[in-house]
């Protein structure tokens, strides 16, 4: 599996502005591979969809974060945010906030801050 690292681009926070909820759509690529483009509002997804659906095995010494992701956008169709329904705002919002830590760990400094 090939994958390139990119550094995001600054937003346009009248852009921002302008938007009730935080999306995907428009913001930086932070992740290529060969089939798929992420930015890093979707790398934490991915990762938390592996986390609602296996637990927190995500380290490098059980499972690598960048497999994880890649196995969500093959196997699972590329659906980031099913792993969300039945389960309360408080637990959605626990289970994202884990997966960017383990996305700012795994990818270092230049993972972003992702506005939720």
């Amino acid at each position: 599996m090939t994958t390139t690292l990119t550094t995001p681009a600054k937003t346009n926070s009248a852009t921002e502005a302008a938007s009730s909820s935080p999306n995907a759509r428009g913001e930086a690529v932070f992740l290529t591979a060969e089939t798929y483009t992420l930015t890093a509002r979707q790398v934490v997804l991915a990762l938390a969809a592996h986390l609602a659906r296996f637990g927190d095995t995500l380290g490098v010494a059980v499972v690598d974060p960048l497999c994880a992701i890649d196995a969500v956008m093959r196997f699972d169709g590329a659906d980031l945010t099913g792993w969300t329904t039945g389960r309360s705002p408080v637990d959605v919002a626990a289970v994202r906030a884990r997966a960017e830590a383990i996305a700012r760990d795994y990818f270092g400094r230049q993972f972003p801050a992702v506005p939720w």
